[in-house]
């Protein structure tokens, strides 16, 4: 380790000199004034809007080592987050590989486990909110007319944190990588080569000493603490420093907003996305340092030895009230942001203002402070007090509310309007779309007993991702597209546009909406095996992964064509927005002129090239009213001027636009079909426990108003958009009485799910909130659950019989059960998902899990909460069995014959719905919607 830090200094102070050197011989570019018969120009020297000029900017690497420009900062934060979405889509990638087949084929287990902490890690610290960072970063000091943001040193330096934060938080793969080329490189050299050195493991094991972390993104304790490996120091340190940067970033934010609008811009003037970047930093301010804080603990806790997590001390679940205070506002950091750049970029391909602009305001800052009161509904399995989740429970129903507030505005804003199919407008439908069913599936996560059941499956992992996904990397795009004339100062290419929008939504909707239907089936998350059962929808979800990694090359390729060779924009009004009325101050700001100098286009290219470029450019400046020929369907040969241009949009939209509709329509029809006739005709029969009829009857409910809710929504954006597609645009009306009354609708529909979630949580069967133990029936059955890696020890206190790592646990059918669970070491939990029964373990605490089983049979009992290296193996199975078939098993466990003689004992009765078992060892899941021959 000592020789790995000693390289690392030396290597950065070779570098620091080297850099040194360098910026000092660096020259700087001569100013250059702006051409006024072109955008396209763009002077080195930064303009300000009282006309005077800076000093101008270095020429070469010394301009981006060294500036302060807004411009030039969102440009470095965009380039940095496109380089740590690619690492972290291509750990996605190796995940959705491994998870081609149900055995572990590909990678190993502790490679698994390493995918998905830094998958998870990198895509939300260090490529979504840099990402939208860059744009913010660029936009709003045009939008607001301010000069720069309030503090551009401050904001550099927050940008330059990120790189070396990493660095740091992935610096195990790293070395791990640069060790073993090494090892391969150094291996061909003769065998006394290396002798000076130590040999070649002196060079290589040091390299090799830190692991990728396999603690999961959670980092949960205890598992985080008693990791061996120093990777988790850096990873907390590495993300601390991300934390310090993006609160930088967030001061820096809300004292441009604040101090720096220009005159002509009030409070009631302030675009969307400067109000949802505002609301965004200050949750940060809320959020961030505490995360810090507790990060800071956990180190001491790993380094020094103290006790904030321990059992002895502030206790293992203290870790996860603090992380989840973080985490689901963090969330919103993440997704206030898209929603702003959907409000300001989809009106103007809509052709008329936002649809109740003061609501989606309102709802944004509602957003804002509802986002700190639902933390605890990531801990539903934890067993704190049932009516403290029950609070929780109602506040993270209610904030939906909001959400769907924004959803039908936007909605509002396309009816009547004039919409345009481009390739901004394109991607903000597709993730509106996706949004809306991730955002009706997150109700039922907010439903308690529902909850429990699916919490650890890839139900979650479904639905989160159609949320981020729905409105994250749409958004992106979509803004990408939208300003892409601004920055460079040309076009891109428009069907490669509407290609990667297409594949990205279909891409997106195949690997994700089948994670619904796994994880309601009990598949648990971060497993790298799994029943043979679900291989073919997980190898459906891996195609889809690989259509969305398409989508981005399809970007990537875009970017780098159009940039080279793109037709140069010649209007200042690019879009096309005046005849609509948008207002878009971004075109008309003095800084508001191409930042990169993209390179000249050659006049002799092949014209082919130049249409193709014209064809994307006019798709954005389609958005004037329609000429008489437009209007007629005439195609008048014209010079190729401005008018004609529009003309050529025109039939682009109806060709790509329109087709590209028809295939994201036909795909939720599709799948709207399927999850009608999959989940609401089966019927309700064959409980195997009160606890699985209580929450299969409430899912039934909820998906009885879920479903036709869902499809109503999304019938309302297609037709809105068929309907309304060209035309002439309606101007926005104010109905504050259609706001009031589906906000109304709304949390009456959301406080029917609360009241009838609350019913079915009321029952001791679901709180476990049980009669104590003096209080139980006479007939009640108490079995005890201790989990450790990566194995379950059982008890039975009745009969005195125990098992220290038991095959099977025994419990017998109509008798109230209560199933008392603990763990020994590290975070455990204990999930059944065919009797609904899900119950988190801890060190040093007992938590109830009380039913009453119906049917014989042997269950799938499974850890669903991350535990370690071997956690995929952590399996057993509880046998259900009549209560004299109980009694004799247990007794012969407790006369010390084990559990071979328990299931002679036991006899040859014929135990009815036995699960199978496949090659692997396997035992398939059962269903928790149906019933498993």
């Amino acid at each position: 380790m000592s020789r790995l830090l000693a390289g690392l200094v030396v290597v950065a102070t070779c570098c620091a000199l080297v850099a040194v050197v360098w910026l000092r011989t660096e020259p700087f570019a001569e100013p250059e004034e702006p051409r006024e018969d072109s955008v396209t120009t763009m002077g080195d020297a930064t303009p300000t809007t009282d006309g005077g000029t800076v000093r101008a900017k270095p020429l070469g690497p010394r301009r981006w080592l060294t500036t302060v420009d807004h411009r030039d900062v969102g440009l470095l934060y965009l380039a940095f987050g496109t380089v740590a979405g690619l690492w972290g889509g291509m750990d996605a990638m190796m995940m959705r590989t491994e998870l081609l087949t149900p055995s572990v084929s590909v990678w190993n287990a502790e490679t698994y486990n390493a995918l998905f902490t830094t998958h998870g890690i990198t895509m939300l610290f260090f490529f979504a909110a840099p990402v939208f960072a860059g744009i913010a970063n660029y936009v709003i000091p045009l939008l607001i007319g301010a000069d720069d943001m309030a503090f551009p040193r401050i904001n550099a330096l927050a940008f330059w944190l990120l790189p070396p934060a990493l660095l740091i938080t992935r610096a195990g793969i790293v070395t791990e990588l640069i060790g073993k080329t090494l090892e391969g490189a150094l291996g061909l050299l003769p065998p006394n080569a290396m002798a000076p050195f130590g040999g070649l493991g002196g060079v290589v094991d040091p390299l090799l000493a830190l692991e990728p972390p396999g603690v999961g993104w959670t980092m949960y304790t205890p598992l985080s603490i008693q990791d061996p490996n120093q990777q988790v120091n850096l990873l907390l340190i590495g993300l601390h420093l991300s934390g310090v940067a993006t609160t930088m970033g967030a001061i820096n934010f809300i004292a441009t907003i604040v101090t720096e609008r220009g005159p002509e811009v009030s409070w009631a003037d302030l675009d969307l996305f400067s109000w949802n970047i505002l609301t965004q930093s200050g949750i940060i301010l809320f959020a961030f340092p505490l995360l810090g804080s507790a990060m800071v603990m956990l180190l001491l806790d790993r380094v020094v030895g103290t006790t904030f997590f321990t059992v002895d001390g502030g206790g293992p679940i203290l870790w996860q009230h603090l992380f989840w205070f973080f985490g689901h506002p963090e969330v919103y950091i993440l997704v206030l942001p898209a929603f702003g750049l959907v409000s300001y970029i989809l009106p103007k391909f809509a052709g008329r203002e936002l649809f109740g602009f003061r609501f989606v305001v309102y709802s944004t800052l509602a957003i804002g402070v509802l986002s700190f009161g639902v933390w605890a509904h990531h801990m539903f399995a934890t067993g704190i007090d049932p009516r403290v989740r029950a609070s929780f429970m109602f506040v993270s129903i209610a904030i939906a509310v909001p959400s769907a507030v924004k959803t039908f505005n936007w909605i509002a804003t396309l009816w009547n309007g004039r919409v345009r199919l481009t390739a901004p407008m394109l991607f903000c439908l597709g993730g509106l779309a996706l949004f809306v069913v991730g955002g009706i599936t997150g109700v039922f996560l907010a439903s308690i007993p529902v909850d429990l059941v699916v919490h650890d499956t890839y139900y979650v992992v479904g639905h989160f991702h159609l949320i981020v996904m729905g409105v994250i990397p749409f958004s992106m795009f979509a803004a990408c597209y939208y300003w892409f004339p601004l920055i460079t100062g040309r076009w891109y290419n428009r069907p490669v546009a509407v290609a990667q929008a297409v594949v990205l939504t279909v891409g997106s909707a195949v690997t994700f909406l089948p994670m619904l239907v796994t994880g309601t089936e009990g598949l648990p998350r971060r497993y790298a095996t799994y029943p043979e059962a679900f291989a073919l929808l997980n190898q459906v979800s891996s195609v889809g992964a690989l259509l969305i990694g398409l989508a981005a090359a399809l970007w990537a390729f875009n970017m780098v064509q159009s940039y080279r060779v793109g037709p140069p924009v010649t209007d200042d009004d690019a879009w096309d927005l005046a005849e609509t009325g948008q207002r878009a101050r971004e075109w008309h700001h003095p800084s508001g002129r191409p930042t990169l100098r993209a390179p000249a286009v050659d006049d002799s290219a092949p014209e082919d090239d130049e249409s193709a470029g014209d064809d994307e450019s006019d798709g954005g400046t389609d958005g004037g009213a329609p000429t008489d020929d437009e209007s007629t369907g005439d195609e008048t040969p014209a010079e190729p001027d401005h008018a004609s241009a529009l003309d050529r949009s025109a039939r682009d939209d109806a060709i790509g636009g329109r087709g590209a509709l028809r295939l994201v329509a036909a795909v939720t029809v599709a799948i709207a079909v399927l999850v009608v006739a999959g989940r609401l005709l089966l019927p309700l029969t064959g409980f195997d426990s009160t606890t699985e009829a209580l929450i299969r009857t409430l899912n039934r409910r909820l998906l009885l108003v879920a479903v036709p809710l869902a499809l109503l929504v999304e019938g309302v954006l297609v037709y809105a958009v068929w309907r309304f597609r060209g035309g002439v645009a309606v101007p926005t009306p104010e109905n504050k009485s259609l706001e009031i009354g589906w906000t109304v609708a709304t949390a009456f529909v959301l406080l029917f799910v609360a009241v009838v979630s609350y019913g079915v949580l009321a029952s001791p069967f679901v709180s476990g909130a049980a009669e104590s133990a003096g209080e139980r029936p006479a007939d009640a059955v108490e079995i005890e659950i201790v989990a450790e890696q990566f194995n379950y020890g059982v008890r039975y206190p009745a009969a005195n019989a125990s098992v220290a790592d038991t095959d099977v646990i025994y419990a017998p059918t109509d008798r109230p059960v209560y199933f008392e669970v603990t763990a020994e070491d590290v975070l455990h939990s204990v999930h059944i998902p065919a009797l609904g029964l899900k119950q988190d373990a801890f060190p040093g605490q007992w938590n109830l899990l009380h039913t009453r089983l119906l049917d014989p049979g042997e269950y799938h009992l499974y850890c669903a909460e991350f535990c370690g290296v071997g956690h995929s193996r952590m399996r057993t199975t509880l046998s259900v069995v009549p209560p004299e078939e109980y009694g004799q098993r247990v007794d012969a466990l407790a006369a010390g014959n084990g559990t071979a003689a328990a299931n002679e004992a036991g006899g040859n009765a014929t135990v009815g719905n036995t699960v199978g078992r496949n090659a692997a060892g396997n035992a398939t899941v059962r269903a928790l919607s149906g019933r498993a021959g």
